[in-house]
This record gives structure tokens, C-alpha cells and sequence, in this order.
């Protein structure tokens, strides 16, 4: 019989220490206001294995991995009144020491479900008795805002959602649409159910024993498919995202298409290349990428200079944010007085942009993707991105 996995479910002051370690920059939370209700969401971006590992930098005393679309819900009187899991971050077959061929290769199979190509979606219950729709990180996408339609107009999936809510359970789907396609192609506007998890110890449940409950809710489909097999098929079959297995111990891993990969233009042959590969890593795309390089000596040299590169990436991040920081300290809420003095300052947008509203980060982000799509100019910031780093560490 497997051990059954350890689930690491953060404290929100843990969740909090997990961003504050990283610079806000791996790690970040994201604060909203429902029904006069404080609500705070945890994410990730170019977070690597390493990262959700020992995320303190301490020996790994807390894990990282539940910090993908997690909420806390607050009373109106500042105390917690209840914490939502989503998936735990797991990772493509061959992308970390853990999920190699060779680690999973024996491990029992309980389950094996379609990858569905569209956007996690999950719910959250108000102390007021409200359910509000979500995507992974926002309550106000346009994503988000067809989830809540879609309950608000489905008696099944409400019947379905408050049922779980009201029993501890968190039911995980995807939202599929024409509307929202990224590379899979679907007909219908609707919400598969992926899983169900007990939100207090992070279990993921058995959705057959839930039948009853699930009448008229389209449930994600499983396949009796061993990963050998998987991965013969996943070199030639079309129109499909790909795998997730999941483990009698609890772990998943997910096993992608070859015919996926190519739509979605991730080619490993390219990688080679500083502007695509820099691309890639500010895309968030690098880690599909990983996945197809394989496990030869050629492989683990790649796949550790892929690794040194979104450190660097990571540390230039930080640097420019930090530069950014100590502009916007001399704003004091004068736009006008602002402007006069630092318009000429070359972070000058960048400030403007959030004192806007704008998300820091992600015009960083941004930027950085203009400033280095073309190869040669990708080539020297890298060069000197990586000179800098290795001064400083």
C-alpha cells in the first residue's frame, strides 16, 4: 500500500512569510473585497520546483505548493472565517526530480482523467452564506465572471457547488468555452468537475462515491490507461491536451501531447535561443518546455542552465522593482507635483502605471518582453543580467 501524501496547508501568516522570503516576486498575494468582506488570494510566477520545496530558504520547513489560487476568507471583524485549497501545484511528467519516469513509473495508478484545455475554476463561501465564482486569481476576469454566470443560471452545478461548501468540500473544475480557447477546441460554454478535496486535510476524494450528488454535472472523463501507454500515444494522438495521472498515494502529474506542444509553439529546438527563451520564462510557458528535454547528461546540463537563467531573471525582476519602490516613496498623492519633478526619471511609467492601478510586476514583465524579443538584444541583457547576479551572489 502507498503512504498517502502530506499535504503542507499554509497558515495565512505562513502564506504571507512564504512572499515576504521572495521579495513578493515568486509568491504574492492579491487582496479583494466581497460584500464588504476581505478576501486574500495567494499565487505563484516563475516559481521553480526548488521554490515550492524550501520557499523560506530554511531546509523546507513549510512547502509552497498549495500557493496556487489559495483564499482566505476574513470576518468583518478582522478574524479568519475559512481558508479555500484549489489543486495543489503539481508538475509535467520529467519537470522535477520527483515526477521523473523513473520516480513514478511503479507507483500504483488510482486514477488517469482528460486534461481539459481552459481555466481552473472553484468557488468560496462568504460568512453571509454568498457563493462567489473564481478563477485562479481573480474574482473579476472575464473567465471569473462566466463561472459565477454559470452558477447563478445551472441548477445542477449550484445544486452541486453548495452541497460540497456546505460539507467541507471544494469542488475544482475547468471552465470551458469557444470564448475561451487556448488550443483545444470546444463547442459548449460549461463547467467540468477535475476534483473534489476536503478543504481541512487536503485529501482529493473518490468522485464516484458522490454520484448522487453529481447528477447533470459533466465530470471530467477518465481513462483505463497506463502511463506506458499514455506516453506511446502522446507522441501521435491529436485534438487532446494531454493526461493527468494521479497516484494512490495523491500525487499527480501531468503528461502532455506532442500535437499540444506544437500548437502551442513550444518547441525544446528553440530554446536555444536567448529571446525565446526568454519568452518562455516570462510567459510562464518554460515549464512544458522542461518536460520534453529528457533525462540524458545533454538534458540535465540544459535544464540546469534553464534553471540559473529564471534565477536571473528572477533576481533582475527584484532589482528593477526595488528601483521602482524607491521612486513611488517620494509620491505623496499629488499626481501633478509628481510629474514635474520626475518625468524625465526613466522609471518615470513604470510608476505612473501603478499609481494607476497598474500591477507592478507585471508591466515589469512586460518590459522585459519588448526589450528583448529580438535575439541579439536578448543575447547582450542576458550576458549582462548574469554578470550582475553572480556579483551579488
Amino acid at each position: 500500500m502507498s503512504k498517502k501524501q502530506k499535504y503542507y496547508l499554509p497558515t495565512y501568516e505562513q502564506a504571507v512569510s512564504m512572499c515576504e522570503a521572495n521579495g513578493n516576486l515568486l509568491f504574492y498575494e492579491t487582496k479583494h473585497k466581497l460584500d464588504g468582506y476581505d478576501i486574500s488570494i495567494f499565487n505563484y510566477r516563475l516559481a521553480q520546483w526548488s521554490d515550492f520545496e524550501d520557499p523560506l530558504k530554511d531546509g523546507g520547513s513549510v512547502k509552497a505548493y498549495e500557493m496556487r489560487g489559495l483564499v482566505f476568507v476574513f470576518d468583518k471583524d478582522g478574524s479568519l472565517y475559512d481558508r479555500f485549497l484549489l489543486m495543489d501545484k503539481f508538475f509535467n511528467l520529467g519537470q522535477t526530480p520527483s515526477s521523473e519516469l523513473s520516480v513514478v513509473k511503479d507507483l500504483k495508478v488510482n486514477r488517469v482523467f482528460n486534461k481539459e484545455d481552459g481555466s481552473i475554476a472553484s468557488f468560496i463561501k462568504l460568512p453571509n452564506g454568498r457563493v462567489f465564482g473564481k478563477s485562479k486569481t481573480s474574482f473579476s476576469s472575464d473567465q471569473a465572471i462566466e463561472i459565477q454566470k454559470i452558477y447563478d443560471t445551472d441548477m445542477n452545478i449550484k445544486r452541486c457547488v453548495d452541497h460540497f461548501l456546505d460539507n467541507n468540500i471544494v469542488p475544482i473544475f475547468e471552465y470551458v468555452s469557444p470564448r475561451n480557447r487556448i488550443v483545444v477546441s470546444y463547442q459548449e460554454t460549461e463547467l467540468i468537475l477535475l476534483q473534489l478535496r476536503d478543504n481541512l486535510t487536503g485529501e482529493y476524494l473518490d468522485i464516484d462515491r458522490f454520484s448522487h450528488v453529481l447528477h447533470g454535472v459533466r465530470v471530467a472523463e477518465s481513462e483505463d490507461i497506463t502511463l506506458e501507454k499514455a506516453i506511446q500515444l502522446a507522441s501521435y494522438i491529436k485534438d487532446k491536451e494531454g493526461w493527468v495521472f494521479q497516484f494512490s498515494d495523491g500525487t499527480m502529474i501531468k503528461l502532455k501531447t506532442l500535437w499540444y506542444f506544437n500548437l502551442h509553439k513550444l518547441f525544446t529546438d528553440e530554446i536555444n535561443r536567448e529571446n525565446t527563451l526568454l519568452a518562455m520564462i516570462l510567459n510562464d510557458t518554460i515549464d512544458d518546455v522542461i518536460s520534453q528535454l529528457g533525462n540524458d547528461e545533454t538534458a540535465k546540463l540544459t535544464k540546469n542552465e534553464i534553471s540559473f537563467t529564471i534565477d536571473v531573471v528572477n533576481f533582475k525582476i527584484g532589482q528593477l522593482s526595488d528601483e521602482i519602490g524607491v521612486l513611488l516613496s517620494e509620491y505623496t498623492g499629488d499626481k501633478k507635483e509628481f510629474a514635474i519633478r520626475y518625468r524625465k526619471h526613466h522609471l518615470f511609467h513604470f510608476a505612473m502605471g501603478i499609481i494607476g492601478g497598474k500591477n507592478k510586476i507585471d508591466m515589469i514583465r512586460e518590459y522585459l518582453l519588448k526589450k528583448t524579443a529580438r535575439l541579439q538584444t536578448a543575447r547582450k541583457w542576458l550576458d549582462t543580467a548574469k554578470m550582475d547576479y553572480l556579483k551579488c551572489h
